[in-house]
């Protein structure tokens, strides 16, 4: 199993208020609301498929 790591982040109140509001209607916690968004905007930017495309073919600089 991969090893976690902690992130912080600083939120400001209407910041903090939303994800409040986000973990309530999705019933999960702070960690899993931010992990779910995280990804979510890594899927939209294609980031997933660049990072495994590089770590295939790893360019030599």
């Amino acid at each position: 199993m991969p090893k976690k790591c902690v992130v912080r982040a600083v939120l400001s109140e209407r910041q903090r208020e939303m994800l409040a509001e986000l973990c309530d209607r999705l019933g999960v916690s702070e960690s899993e609301a931010l992990r779910m968004a995280l990804m979510d905007y890594v899927k939209e930017l294609s980031l997933m498929t660049e990072t495994i495309h590089r770590r295939k073919n790893p360019q030599t600089v």
